[in-house]
């Protein structure tokens, strides 16, 4: 299994921060980029070779990695944008495996194990992660004249493409294909589902497209106090009355020890606490190091004595 990243945009949107460098290499905290957290993301899944689809600025995508020795790192740099299908099709020529496809710019804390073993019991050749769409405006709910409610950028009920793939070697030729389109949602995307290739995978995670200066912001304020750990991550916080809070987010599959003590506060998610099942109600009180087994994604709030 193979892991590539498109990273060939301008970034246009992030002004003037993507002047000198591209926007995979924008910092989401302190000297940790979003390239830094995909190949994370990546190497935790077992992944040995990563593909680099770069054009705009490429020379500092390979400037940052020049001494990355934890994943061996290709470069495939295109001198002038020729769309992604070009990426992939150039990206499919020089690989002989399974891969997974991520745009450049996007943050998850979906279950990457989950998707890829997902992806392999299906018999689609392709899976697209998908997520919930939020608005990107505030609601108003009326009836006649008079307003009743008001939503400040719900989520809806529509699921958007989220720029995760898992694409099967058995389908790459479907890549190859004449079309007049340059870019893959619009040529070789509707092909593969026509053809019943292609499959949905849907969590309920964090997924940030970072593609404006609002969506920067949010990422970092997320990023603040947080570490990424095998397991999810882990938040060093302090609540209204400067009682300190470590929250833990754990995937659903991890069985993790935790060198903790205080009182535990379930926010959500399923699983055991030592031998005692939680369902995002309970509260516990732990004085040693404890082991926590997730059935679904979990957080949970250790409020310290």
């Amino acid at each position: 299994m193979i892991g590539a990243i498109l990273a060939g945009g301008y970034g246009k949107r992030l002004k003037p921060i993507t002047d000198h460098i591209p926007k995979t290499l924008v910092e989401i905290k302190d000297n940790y980029t979003i390239m830094d957290r995909q190949l994370f993301d990546f190497k935790n899944i077992g992944i040995k070779d990563v593909y680099i689809m770069s054009g705009y600025l490429s020379e500092k995508i390979e400037d940052r990695y020049r001494d990355y020795n934890e994943i061996n790192l290709h470069y495939l740099r295109e001198e002038k944008p020729m769309g992604t299908l070009f990426s992939l099709k150039n990206l499919m020529e020089n690989i002989d495996d399974d891969v997974i496809i991520r745009n450049g710019d996007t943050v998850t804390d979906i279950n990457f194990k989950n998707f890829v073993e997902t992806a392999k019991n299906k018999n689609y050749g392709m899976l697209m992660y998908v997520t919930k769409m939020k608005s990107p405006y505030g609601i108003v709910e009326f009836s006649g004249d008079k307003i009743y409610n008001f939503k400040e950028k719900p989520e809806l009920d529509y699921y958007i493409n989220a720029g995760i793939y898992y694409i099967k070697k058995s389908i790459f030729s479907a890549f190859f294909r004449e079309y007049i389109e340059k870019d893959i949602e619009k040529s070789v995307f509707p092909y593969i589902v026509k053809n019943n290739e292609m499959g949905v995978y849907s969590e309920n995670a964090l997924w940030i497209g970072i593609d404006s200066e609002k969506d920067l912001s949010t990422i970092r304020n997320e990023y603040k106090c947080r570490e990424d750990t095998l397991f999810g991550y882990v938040k060093h916080i302090y609540n209204s009355n400067n009682r300190k809070i470590d929250e833990y987010y754990i995937r659903s599959g991890e069985d993790i020890k935790i060198n903790e003590k205080g009182i535990i506060k379930m926010n959500y998610g399923t699983g055991y606490i030592n031998n005692d099942k939680y369902d995002g109600s309970k509260i516990f009180t732990v004085e040693e190091p404890f082991n926590i087994s997730a059935y679904e994604n979990t957080c949970i709030d250790i409020i310290k004595f």
